[in-house]
Formats: C-alpha cells, sequence, structure tokens
C-alpha cells in the first residue's frame, strides 16, 4: 500500500492547491526533472488564451515538499527545488485525461548547461577550478558544494568546447569524484553521509539484489617522457577493502576473468605522473567493484534521497538513482538503485574521460624550455582574451636524440599548427608552423614554385633553387654560391676569411689565379717547395727582398741571365766564380777594376 502524504508546492512564492500527479526522477550525474500535472481551471482563467496565466511560470523557482501524512517515526520528508523549463496546455473535447496543463521542471543544474565554454588552468586544483567556473551564475538558483577528495593541483585541464556542468561532469568522472544534485545543492567531490534505515513490510515494499561480477583484472601502463620510462600499475596489487557482498562477488570475478589485460592509459606528463598512476587506477578498481553489487527497491519512504546511504538488513547502499511519483489522492512511492556503500568510490569514474579536440592553429608564447627538452609554450586563440597558455609542450621534428637531431625551434609570436595525442586536448604537442598575413614568405614565392629556403630570425639563409644553385648567406654578406649548372663555387666574404686546418691539400686541375689587393704575407714554419712544370714569370712593381738565415742554394739546367737597368751589388765574406768547362768572360763598355785588401792573382 502507497504512503498517504503530504504535497506542498509552491511556484515563485505562489501555492499550487491541487494536481493530478507528480512525478521526479534524479539520478547522479545528471539534470532532475519533475512533472507537474494540474488541471487546467487550477491555473488558468479559462476564459483567457490558452496558457495565458501559466505561461508565466517559465524560469521561475518551483519548490516541493512530500512528507508521511501521519508522520510516521522513521519516514522523512522528500525535498526539491528546480526551475520551470517548460509550460505545456493540453485542451480537447477528446483528449483522454481532459483539459491539462503540465509543468516541467529541471534541476537549476540545467541553467549550467548552457551552451560550449573554452577555458585552461595550469596547475589549479580541482577546487579553485571549480570555483572560478561556477563563479558568474546565480547562486541564489544554483548552490554548488565543492569538496573534492583530490587536492594536488592539476598540471593541466581543459574545458574544450563544454559547457560548465558538463565540463564538471567529465572532471568528477576523470577523477573520481562524486557528482550529483541531492535536491537543493549541486555536490562535487565527498558524498553526504546521512543513512536512513529501511525495513521490509513496513516502508520498504519490494527490493531485489543484483550480483554481477565485472572483469578488473588489469595491468595499466603510461610512457612518461620526462623521466623517458614506462610506468606500470596492477588491479592486483590494489586491495580496496571489499567485503561482503562486494568482497564474495570481487573474488568470483577474478576466477571468471582469470586472464590479464593490458591497458594503455595516456597519461599527461610531470613530475607526479607515476604517483597519478597509481591513484587513478586505484579509483578505476574500485568503480569496477562497487558496480558489482546494486540494490533495486519500491519504497513509500519520502526520505530515500539521491546520494544518501539506505540500510537494509544490515548492509549499506548508496542511491545513485531515483523516481518519485505522487497522485493526487495522496499515494507516495519511489523506485530507487543503489550501489553498495562499503567504500565509496563513484560509480561514474572513468579515468579516460578526456576532452577531445581535433588539431588547432597557437601562437607561440614561451621558447626557452628550461628542461632542454626542446618545447614551447603556445596560446590558442581562445586562450588569449584570459591571457593563458598551455604547459611546455613537445615539437614534432624529423630527427631527435641526445644532443643530436633537427633542432629548429618556432620564434615567439609566431604561428603553428597544434595536435594531440590520441585526441586528447590534455596532450598537445606543435605539428609545424604556418604563414599568415603578418608574416609572409614573400622573399621566396614565385610562380614556378623554384625556390626552397631556410632563413633564421637574424637573416642567415640557406635557399635552393630550382635553376640548381644553392646559395648561403649571412646578413653581413658573407656568402657561399655553389652553380650547378656551371660546375661553380662562389665564395663572397665583406672581411677576413680565415682557414683552420691540420693538414690542406689544393688540387687544381687547370688555371689557379690570386689577386690581392693590398698586402701578402706567406709563413711556412719549416720547409717549402715550389714546383713549376714548365714557366715561370715574377713581376715585382717596386723592390723585392729576400732574406736567407742558411744557404742558397741555385739550380738551373739551363742558362741564367740577369739584367740589371742600374748598378748590381752582391757582397759576401768569401766569393767564389767556378766555371766547370769552359771559359769565364767579363765584359764592360768602361772600366775593369779588382780590388784586394790583400795581394790578388789573375791567373
Amino acid at each position: 500500500m502507497a504512503l498517504q502524504s503530504n504535497t506542498t508546492i509552491f511556484i515563485s512564492g505562489t501555492e499550487i492547491s491541487a494536481f493530478k500527479s507528480i512525478t521526479l526522477h534524479q539520478s547522479i550525474d545528471s539534470h532532475h526533472k519533475l512533472e507537474l500535472v494540474c488541471r487546467m481551471d487550477v491555473l488558468e482563467n479559462l476564459t483567457q488564451a490558452l496558457g495565458e496565466s501559466s505561461k508565466n511560470y517559465l524560469g521561475e523557482t518551483i519548490t516541493l515538499q512530500i512528507a508521511s501524512l501521519d508522520d510516521f517515526n522513521g519516514y522523512k520528508a522528500l525535498e526539491f527545488k528546480g526551475i520551470v523549463s517548460q509550460v505545456t496546455t493540453i485542451k480537447g473535447y477528446e483528449a483522454s485525461t481532459g483539459d491539462e496543463v503540465v509543468i516541467t521542471a529541471l534541476s537549476p543544474t540545467f541553467i549550467a548547461d548552457d551552451g560550449p565554454h573554452y577555458a585552461s588552468y595550469n596547475d589549479f586544483s580541482l577546487s579553485d577550478i571549480l570555483h572560478r567556473t561556477f563563479s558568474d551564475y546565480d547562486k541564489s538558483k544554483l548552490e554548488v558544494v565543492i569538496q573534492p577528495n583530490n587536492t594536488a593541483p592539476l598540471h593541466y585541464s581543459l574545458q574544450n568546447g563544454e559547457s560548465t556542468y558538463n565540463y564538471a561532469s567529465r572532471l568528477a568522472a576523470q577523477y573520481g569524484e562524486w557528482f550529483y544534485y541531492n535536491g537543493s545543492k549541486l555536490i562535487f567531490g565527498k558524498p553526504e553521509t546521512e543513512e536512513l534505515v529501511l525495513t521490509y513490510g513496513f516502508d520498504l515494499k519490494e527490493y531485489n539484489l543484483n550480483l554481477t561480477p565485472k572483469s578488473h583484472n588489469y595491468k595499466f601502463y603510461a610512457n612518461d617522457y620526462l623521466l623517458n620510462d614506462t610506468h606500470e600499475k596492477d588491479t592486483k596489487d590494489i586491495s580496496s577493502g571489499a567485503n561482503g557482498y562486494s568482497g564474495f562477488v570481487s573474488s568470483k570475478a577474478n576466477t571468471i576473468f582469470n586472464n590479464k589485460t593490458k591497458v594503455w592509459h595516456n597519461l599527461y606528463n610531470d613530475p607526479q605522473a607515476k604517483q597519478r598512476l597509481d591513484s587513478s587506477i586505484e579509483l578505476q578498481k574500485k568503480t569496477y567493484e562497487i558496480q558489482q553489487v546494486k540494490l533495486n527497491g519500491i519504497s513509500d519512504n519520502p526520505g530515500v534521497k539521491l546520494g544518501n546511504i539506505v540500510k537494509v538488513e544490515g548492509a549499506s547502499y548508496r542511491v545513485i538513482d531515483i523516481t518519485h511519483s505522487n497522485r493526487e489522492n495522496g499515494d507516495y512511492e519511489n523506485r530507487f538503485e543503489a550501489v553498495t556503500a562499503d567504500f565509496d568510490a563513484y560509480p561514474n569514474t572513468n579515468i579516460n574521460a578526456f576532452p577531445k579536440s581535433d588539431t588547432q592553429t597557437a601562437v607561440v608564447m614561451e621558447n626557452a624550455d628550461p628542461d632542454g627538452l626542446g618545447r614551447i609554450r603556445v596560446q590558442m586563440p581562445w586562450q588569449k582574451t584570459t591571457g593563458q597558455m598551455t604547459p611546455w609542450i613537445r615539437i614534432v621534428t624529423p630527427h631527435a636524440g641526445g644532443d643530436k637531431g633537427f633542432h629548429f625551434i618556432p620564434e615567439v609570436n609566431e604561428e603553428v599548427l597544434i595536435g594531440f595525442e590520441g585526441g586528447n586536448a590534455e596532450h598537445p604537442y606543435m605539428l609545424g608552423s604556418l604563414y599568415n598575413g603578418g608574416g609572409k614568405a614573400s622573399a621566396f614565392q614565385n610562380s614556378s614554385n623554384a625556390i626552397k629556403a631556410l632563413k633564421t630570425r637574424s637573416g642567415h639563409t640557406l635557399m635552393f633553387t630550382e635553376d640548381e644553385s644553392i646559395i648561403l648567406t649571412d646578413k653581413s654578406g658573407n656568402k657561399i654560391h655553389l652553380d650547378t649548372t656551371g660546375g661553380n663555387i662562389n665564395i663572397t666574404a665583406p672581411e677576413t676569411m680565415t682557414f683552420n686546418c691540420k693538414n690542406m691539400v689544393v688540387n687544381v686541375e687547370q688555371n689557379l689565379t690570386t689577386s690581392v689587393g693590398m698586402n701578402k704575407t706567406d709563413s711556412i714554419g719549416l720547409n717549402s717547395s715550389e714546383s713549376t712544370g714548365m714557366t715561370k714569370s715574377t713581376t715585382v712593381g717596386a723592390n723585392a727582398n729576400m732574406m736567407v738565415m742558411g744557404n742558397l742554394m741555385e739550380f738551373i739546367q739551363g742558362d741564367l741571365t740577369s739584367e740589371v737597368v742600374k748598378g748590381r751589388e752582391e757582397s759576401a765574406s768569401e766569393i767564389k766564380i767556378t766555371s766547370n768547362n769552359g771559359n769565364i768572360t767579363k765584359n764592360a763598355k768602361g772600366q775593369i777594376q779588382n780590388n784586394s785588401g790583400e795581394k790578388g792573382n789573375n791567373f
């Protein structure tokens, strides 16, 4: 037999005196829906246009209270506050229910389900993130209680095209926090602890217990590029403390699903990656176990409340779904579903509940990676208004390795294209750079696409042209030009060119021309050899000096001719002239004088 109840309904402070039926469906991680059906004459002046009065209820606050008429001991009241979201008026002679007005209300949580938003948070806790996220909503309509178990700062959290409500819902799943509306407040984090004892045959009319073993024999892996390591966590190493039905079903599950399942978990990387992996897997395992024991029941106690604990035959269960119904004659009952309360795991936990994203463009904000990993920080267009940006993210390059690789880091304020590991918007990386209206490729652009080039911020350029040349230049005018068509190489330096090496070999197949505009100095530490196959000519515009510290020897197979326009002097400590075969002839237009400090011989 249903409970005889006393029901009170107010819309915008006006009491609704009569109704035909009330249905209220409540579920965790969901907007609650109240449907109130009234005769039309209760809400409308029948002489007015259809819905003329009831339309004014749209957007107004509705409150509902259902309590036991006889105030039975152990019976508690149901209380609900919502916002009218729809008004339907039904009129017609053939309508099966007669003229009616149907008022539909949702929990105030739906005002936070107002469309896509974009925001990012670096090193904020869940509590800080949610307080900021819900700060702009009317607290008189939506009161939020934020008490997460996870108090550690999150390295990077992203609201990516999600409503505030959906973002909070996903965070709850991702980090294993309870999330539900309790009839008056939105709860995020620690669930309520109030208990209600239900007695079969008194306020519990019917119930059934469902035991369903689920697979939770997993080994999780996660990559950590900061340590260049792979972290592991095995669910068999985690004790949830399950006992009673939960412990029994878990034991059966281990027997049924005895094959180890290996799972890759795509964690974002920070110094706490291993710790976060361990805690995430513990939450996920407890979720698998909590879903194995469920209680379904039918009760006439309005005090059965979403998120609270009911005790049935000594066992505790937490209500996760309930539907209340009440008729105009006062008959009330509810149908509920609950999970074991042996431990407080959130049934909707999903550690892979990450935001998804396609590629996005961004602007480089920082490029001096403090850890020397060649990373950058970027700002996507939607982050610009708030000054937000990503953490340090990696860059895709053709080659990378310890002290080697293709090291090209984009400059600050340049546009880049961002991809996401596994589609996870919280795992960005740089795919490449982009030209735009503020940074064009004009210097290299032509109709035939004949130029391929690399150019640094300071102007150093390596250019490949399709007319078969390679040109390396810098901003000061140094230039190396490889002319593939002509087979030539031109090297230009506005100032000094220096070659430093241990050995050098220069091979010239045909001609070598050296032109020095001013001075030339050759300095040779030891020996110098020079060989000329045929004629050698030396021209000196002014004076020529040769200083030999040792001996000077000349070997000439032919003739030696020395012609001096003016005078010639030779001075030595001793001079010897020998003709090996023939005469010595001296000719002079004037006199030949032989002077000696001592005696002289001419024989």
